[in-house]
């Protein structure tokens, strides 16, 4: 069994064991169909590349510790997971999703033990990864991207030094499989 950290809590702060549901190898693509009236078939209009929100479910199950309640712990717990942040599973460390919780839980309590499955909704849809921070210098610069999917970056540059900086181009490659 392994967890997860969302808003940089780990769930065994909670004492909750998971087990992964419905982990997706990909998030939906972005259906775009239009059907045409008296044509068989329909006209697909979607752009390749472009995916919808990833939804994932994970069952969760917990023991409540002494002295407390299984309605306690539950509180605790949604009041932890109310909102939106950072969510890192344990299988992946170096990598996470600005994610939230999508409907409500269902609870299950039986005297000291809660389950209850999470549904997070992943938007945008693909793991993100750790910031990068490198100096430049003159000439070209390699930055090591592991990616694997098209998503927006930001790229800062910042002139520590007191001289000043010119020609400054920025250049993409594409990662072919």
């Amino acid at each position: 069994m392994s967890g997860f950290t969302f808003r940089g809590v780990h769930s065994k702060t909670f004492g909750i064991y998971t087990q992964d549901q419905s982990r997706t190898i990909l998030p939906p693509r972005r259906e775009s169909r239009v059907v045409i009236p008296g044509r068989s078939g329909y006209y697909d209009g979607a752009i390749p590349g472009v995916y919808d929100e990833r939804e994932e479910s994970i069952l969760c199950g917990f023991k409540c510790p002494q002295g407390k309640t299984v309605p306690e712990v539950c509180r605790e717990i949604a009041y932890w997971l109310a909102g939106s942040g950072r969510l890192s599973y344990d299988k992946e460390p170096d990598k996470y999703y600005a994610a939230q919780i999508t409907g409500g839980p269902p609870m299950e309590q039986h005297l000291k033990y809660g389950c209850f499955t999470l549904t997070w909704s992943c938007n945008p849809p693909f793991a993100l990864g750790r910031t990068v921070t490198m100096p430049i210098h003159s000439g070209e610069n390699a930055v090591s991207y592991r990616g694997t999917a098209e998503t927006p970056c930001v790229i800062v540059l910042r002139n520590l030094s007191d001289g000043g900086v010119q020609e400054v181009a920025i250049t993409a490659i594409k990662r072919r499989i």
